[in-house]
């Protein structure tokens, strides 16, 4: 849900709440104050960068040193192949009562190998320092499917790992404390460049030529197609597609089943935006989460059905049509 795992009381998984439960894709109104803009966009040049990890690395460490590596103060990452050695995670649970009804398991820690799956990860600051915000899947050396929102500890396999890492020259990313949800949260803010200040008026989020991507962070209950929709618009972008963005959803409604409320995290979600500047804009999105019994579910999200739970940290990339 988002890159601080312990905001509200956790609990052990299978607790069974002691509140009405809702629907998946029902709205959930958190109890703090309710926070405008409902999306922060901001343009940007990126430049992508294939980055292998080795037997033993520290995860944390070697998305985060990537940052002074690259000069930069925002990433955006796919983990592509490899193999995880020790993994500390959690995932989602339910929450203390109706006002908080989300919140995350206890630590668990899985030790030996595991095949990834799939994972994505955004990258800044928190509190001054580099931090990294990190979801994941993978298979157990049972072929069991596994995944959760990934804890500092967690050690690449040996077998190594493959990153595509998405390096925002006009971004920062910045771990701030949400006061809506009570959680940490993701959100991007201008890193002043002579591109930036001539590809934005103030309060806009227009892309120029000279910025190639829009990193955006999400609210609570915003339908995350919609929101993709509403970025495109807003930086220009009538075709786009969407890489290395993770966050949660009120459960997850596909177009062949669904995951519970309250919440489910995204391991990874990319898809494609056609005809956005129109009245009748496409939008496909593939996703793979997890949800608050650890199980893993994928494919085809449906539209209009799957409104933000805590926050979405989105990449966006314009493309030309076929």
């Amino acid at each position: 849900m988002t890159n601080d795992a312990h905001p509200h009381e956790t609990t052990s998984p299978r607790d069974v709440p002691g509140f009405r439960l809702g629907d998946p894709g029902d709205v959930v109104i958190h109890a703090g104050p309710r926070l405008s803009p409902r999306i922060v966009s901001v343009p940007t040049r990126h430049a992508e960068h294939l980055v292998d990890l080795v037997a033993g690395d520290d995860l944390f460490d070697s998305v985060t040193v990537l940052l002074e590596t690259l000069d930069v103060s925002g990433l955006m990452v796919e983990f592509l192949d490899g193999e995880f050695g020790r993994i500390n995670y959690v995932y989602p649970a339910y929450g203390p009562d109706a006002e908080h009804p989300m919140s995350f398991t206890t630590e668990f820690r899985h030790e030996g190998p595991a095949v990834l799956r799939h994972a994505s990860a955004t990258v800044g600051t928190k509190n001054g320092e580099p931090f990294a915000h990190i979801h994941a899947s993978w298979l157990t050396e049972e072929g069991l499917a596994e995944g959760g929102h990934l804890l500092p500890g967690t050690l690449v396999g040996p077998k190594g790992m493959r990153l595509r890492v998405f390096a925002l020259a006009d971004a920062q990313q910045l771990s701030e404390t949400d006061r809506e949800t009570g959680f940490f949260a993701f959100a991007p803010t201008a890193r002043h460049s002579p591109a930036t200040e001539s590809a934005q008026e103030p309060e806009s989020a227009s892309a120029s030529a000279s910025t190639d991507a829009v990193t955006s962070r999400v609210r609570p209950g915003e339908l995350i197609d919609e929101a993709i929709v509403a970025i495109c618009r807003e930086a220009g972008f009538d075709s786009a597609e969407v890489r290395a963005s993770l966050g949660s959803t009120t459960g997850a409604v596909f177009l062949d089943g669904t995951a519970p409320w309250p919440a489910v995290e995204f391991t990874h979600l990319t898809g494609s935006v056609r005809g956005a500047l129109g009245d009748d804009a496409k939008v496909r999105l593939d996703a793979e989460v997890v949800d608050v019994d650890g199980e893993v579910h994928a494919g085809r999200l449906a539209i209009g059905a799957n409104p933000v739970a805590v926050t979405f940290e989105l990449l966006v990339l314009p493309t030309t049509c076929p």
